[in-house]
């Protein structure tokens, strides 16, 4: 009897999900290792909320304006590219969205055409078991999902040590 074989391609374009947490970082360095080794395109994506009416002085209101929050999270992306590109040699593309998280990663994945999407087992806010960002991912997406999970605490650190100017 003959075996069958995976008719499945191997993954070609990776969607990692970053906040800025530790649990992002494991998350995208995976998704790095990945896809040098398969030849597949990175996409690194960061998701601000959108902005935000507040109560300002005099009870007036007010909208929070997020574009710097906007801008930390494109030059954090930046610095992780690099660091992936140095250290994987993998072709790796970062984009700003604003919206939630799970819904964008989500929107972003299917929009360029992403048959993995990795993402932390927790987020920035933290979670007991399984960071509400993850598992709405899992929950939703129609292609496969990596979680990496927070088994090796020892840390994962970007090259050169500071932070960026």
């Amino acid at each position: 009897m003959q075996e069958k074989k995976n008719s499945t391609p191997p993954y070609r374009v990776i969607v990692a999900g970053f906040d800025g947490s530790e649990a992002s970082l494991k998350a995208v360095m995976r998704a790095a290792e990945l896809a040098s080794s398969l030849g597949a395109d990175l996409h690194i994506i960061a998701v601000v909320p959108p902005p935000t009416v507040i109560l300002g002085p005099m009870m007036a209101p007010e909208l929070l304006d997020v574009a710097p929050l906007a801008d930390a999270a494109r030059k954090a992306l930046e610095k992780v590219a690099e660091e992936v590109r140095g250290r994987h040699g993998a072709r790796a593309f970062v984009e700003v969205v604003m919206g939630n998280p799970a819904e964008e990663i989500l929107r972003y994945s299917e929009s360029v055409g992403a048959n993995l999407i990795v993402v932390g087992s927790s987020g920035a806010r933290g979670a007991a078991l399984l960071g509400s960002v993850a598992h709405e991912v899992v929950k939703h997406a129609r292609v496969d999902v990596l979680v990496v999970g927070e088994a090796d605490k020892g840390g994962t650190e970007l090259s050169g040590g500071g932070e960026s100017e």
